[in-house]
């Protein structure tokens, strides 16, 4: 028989308000607004999706590799992955100040990786 405590109940619902919070953070609404601005640009979406059919002949066609440079290279898919590792990065520094009241030898996952800047060089990490 499953017992519930009550201190679970209470966590539970701690982490749900942790959680609803989290995402009412700026860093949460910028991703939000990038990625917007990535679904709702129709000729991004039409590149991407040539690329997609095409991948397997990239090897072969010239102008598919140049598309698949062209897309790494766009500043809408760019900022996307920087408001994504924004977004992480507050995540991983959360998890941080919870692993730490609990112990300092938790380790936590910092893989974020437009830490150092991204292939455009102009990416500065927030905090």
């Amino acid at each position: 028989m499953l017992i519930i405590d009550e201190k679970i109940i209470k966590l539970d619902e701690l982490a749900d308000k942790l959680a609803s919070q989290f995402t009412e953070l700026a860093v949460v609404e910028a991703f939000r607004s990038k990625q917007n601005a990535f679904e709702m640009d129709d000729v991004l979406q039409n590149k991407i999706k040539i690329l997609e059919e095409n991948l397997a002949y990239i090897r072969y066609r010239p102008e598919i590799k140049a598309l698949q440079k062209e897309l790494l290279m766009s500043d809408v898919i760019y900022e996307l992955k920087v408001a994504e590792n924004d977004v992480q990065k507050s995540l991983s520094d959360l998890v941080k100040k919870i692993a730490e009241v609990i112990s300092a030898d938790i380790p936590v996952d910092e893989h974020l990786p437009l830490k150092k800047g991204g292939h455009h060089g102009k990416h500065h990490t927030c905090g």
